[in-house]
């Protein structure tokens, strides 16, 4: 009776045991059961909230089968002995099985087939990933799927792509795994960047890279810090596990999320002001300050802040300056060659290279003439006859040439340093306002900018850019549209005869003899009749000689006619004469600017106001004769007297 009474005792232990181990899995089996424990609330609430809300914790957390299934229990067991002993871990790690995944999410529409991801902007493929070959480790569903997101319990961690795609780091920034496309499609339309309209469509046949344009778009090296690996092991020192079995052990096996280990890489848009090199820096310090000033339109006095249009668009020094790489077993050496204006038109197309160099003839033939004036400037004001800020003068003009660039560093900015100079100076010339410019010629000038100040070469005759400027646009004479275009910039056909404007009064409408030259050609006409330079009037002049018996062809044309002229009234004697004194005048010129400076120099430590007052009446007086374009043949008398003036100050010195 006995033993059957303990028989009964325990049979019903036994059935209260399994009634209890049944009521503790049908328990646990509920995800409200995860939830009561404070440590998993917050994961609890985000699968509360996401697609996943029908499906239960331990279909995606136990693998399949009656094994797995009991072994997450005893593991849950476990626990939630550790929990009540206080042995618990604050870190909480779980692994899922691709196996569970793939019960709901089939192998055929979600690992065969290409899908589109980050607002369906990229094209993932599954497969691609999920060869061991291509990486010498298998990635896990989890590898990816580990990001917890409001609305998305277990969603892919960009951070994660973008440790793998730029596994080292900075070198690999502008040639990431797969390239940038894979990721990244360009835009088809225009973008606008800075209120610059912008296409990609050009450079993308011209196979420029990514990585000319958009550097700097990756912070971090990924890099494994040791103490991260303390956290977890003992003796650090000892592991001797090389990258692919680690990546098998944490990755494939133990489903460790990668950034449990790696640091973080972030990619992405930095700010303009961040595009110059850092790696440079870091050892040499800032040695282009400079330039990173006129790249950014900065660092002049009285000037607005005008960066150029490539720094807007985040193109840093290396865009243009390509840095070659030399590794030895012991270094690596960087080489930054000089610019070379084919790089120009490795983005921007053929001719760009031109560009570059007009550029950097308009600010050195623009320097020359503006440091020849300042000095000058510098001894009339030594006397008080002029006035100026000399340290904004020294500041801008420094900039532009310890820049070095000319120019091709930013175009405009340099301009505008130009222009602020020489307002300053009051310097000789007039040329139109840029705003006038601008206004009538907006998109030439986004790459023609200061093309004013260009004094060119047409037909063999000098072409001054301002002086057409102050009622032209650039339509008015040359072939606009696209600048890709093999036409673009031509000299149109209306523009081709010079007379066709300048004369066409006299062409069209019949003008003949009784047109009035001096409308124009004002300075002409007062020097031939001593109102300009001199008091004295030509002696042709005098003889009652008018502008059309020289400058009228027998058609009735005007022409530019050359000394051959004067032999269809002079005798050659007379015209060797002319050729004689214009040979010698040119010569006389050309002696005094090459003395300018010592003469300068000389009367600035003199500081005697009559010399110097006499030395700025010759020196206007040289420019003007110059400016008037005829060199004496509209006063030959004026030769002789500014010859003598010249040759007269210059024995002083």
């Amino acid at each position: 009776m006995k033993g059957k009474r303990k028989v009964i005792i325990l049979s019903l232990l036994a059935i209260l045991g399994v009634y209890l181990f049944v009521l503790f899995l049908r328990t646990s089996d509920d995800p409200e059961y995860c939830g009561s424990c404070h440590f998993m609330k917050p994961y609890y609430e985000n699968w509360l909230s996401s697609t996943h809300n029908q499906v239960n914790c331990i279909t995606c957390h136990y693998g399949p089968g009656l094994g797995n299934y009991l072994k997450g229990k005893v593991r849950l067991l476990s626990e939630i002995a550790r929990y009540y002993l206080g042995a618990y871990s604050y870190e909480i790690t779980s692994k899922v099985d691709n196996e569970s995944c793939i019960k709901c999410h089939e192998e055929k529409k979600f690992v065969d087939e290409e899908i589109f991801f980050v607002d369906r902007k990229v094209k993932f493929s599954h497969v691609k990933h999920l060869d061991e070959s291509k990486i010498g480790f298998k990635l896990q569903c989890q590898t990816c799927h580990s990001e917890l997101v409001q609305g998305r319990h277990e969603a892919v961690s960009t951070k994660i792509c973008i440790l793998c795609h730029f596994p080292s780091g900075e070198i690999a920034e502008t040639h990431p795994v797969s390239g940038c496309g894979s990721c990244h499609g360009p835009p088809k339309d225009d973008i606008m960047i800075w209120g610059i309209p912008f296409n990609h469509s050009e450079y993308i046949k011209n196979r420029i890279e990514c990585g000319t344009c958009h550097l700097h778009v990756v912070v971090g090296r990924g890099d494994v810090r040791l103490e991260k690996c303390a956290s977890c092991h003992i003796n650090v020192t000892s592991m001797t596990l090389k990258s692919r079995e680690m990546h098998q052990v944490h990755v494939s096996k133990e489903r460790i999320n990668c950034l449990k280990c790696h640091e973080e890489i972030k990619h992405g848009k930095v700010e303009v002001f961040e595009v110059f090199s850092p790696v440079c820096q870091e050892c040499h310090g800032n040695r282009h300050s400079i330039q990173e000033k006129i790249y950014s339109g900065t660092g002049g006095r009285d000037v607005p802040v005008l960066p150029d249009p490539m720094f807007l668009a985040g193109v840093s020094c290396r865009g243009c300056h390509e840095v070659k790489l030399t590794k030895t077993h012991s270094e690596v050496i960087f080489e930054l060659p000089e610019f070379d204006p084919n790089s120009c038109s490795n983005c921007h197309g053929k001719g760009y290279d031109k560009l570059a160099g007009q550029w950097q003839k308009i600010v050195k033939e623009r320097l020359t003439k503006i440091e020849s004036e300042i000095e000058v400037a510098r001894l009339l004001k030594r006397v008080n006859l002029k006035k100026f800020n000399d340290e904004k003068v020294n500041v801008n003009l420094e900039t532009i040439k310890r820049d070095g660039s000319y120019g091709v560093h930013n175009i405009k900015y340099v301009n505008l340093l130009l222009d602020i100079v020489e307002k300053e100076i009051g310097a000789r010339g007039k040329k139109p306002e840029l705003e006038f410019v601008y206004k009538n010629n907006s998109r030439c000038l986004d790459c023609h900018f200061g093309i004013e100040n260009l004094n060119s070469t047409y037909k063999t005759r000098d072409f001054p850019h301002g002086v057409h400027l102050f009622k032209l646009n650039c339509v008015n004479c040359h072939v606009g549209g696209e600048p890709r275009q093999a036409s673009h910039g031509q000299v149109l056909e209306v523009a081709s005869d010079c007379n066709k404007c300048h004369h066409r009064d006299l062409i069209y409408k019949g003008g003949g003899s009784e047109s009035k030259c001096e409308t124009c050609h004002s300075k002409q006409s007062n020097f031939y009749n001593g109102k300009f330079l001199t008091d004295s009037e030509d002696f042709m002049a005098q003889a009652g000689v008018s502008c059309q018996d020289c400058h009228m062809a027998g058609d009735n044309l005007p022409i530019r006619p050359g000394v051959e002229i004067c032999g269809s009234c002079h005798e050659q004697e007379y015209t060797e004469d002319f050729i004689k004194k214009r040979e010698q005048i040119k010569s006389l010129i050309s002696k005094w600017d090459k003395l300018k400076p010592e003469i300068v120099r000389r009367l600035n430590s003199s500081g005697d106001v009559e010399e110097i007052l006499k030395f700025y009446e010759l020196d206007k007086a040289i420019d003007d004769f110059i400016s008037e374009g005829s060199f004496g043949a509209h006063n030959l008398q004026f030769i002789d007297e500014l010859s003598q003036r010249i040759e007269k100050f210059i024995r002083k010195f």
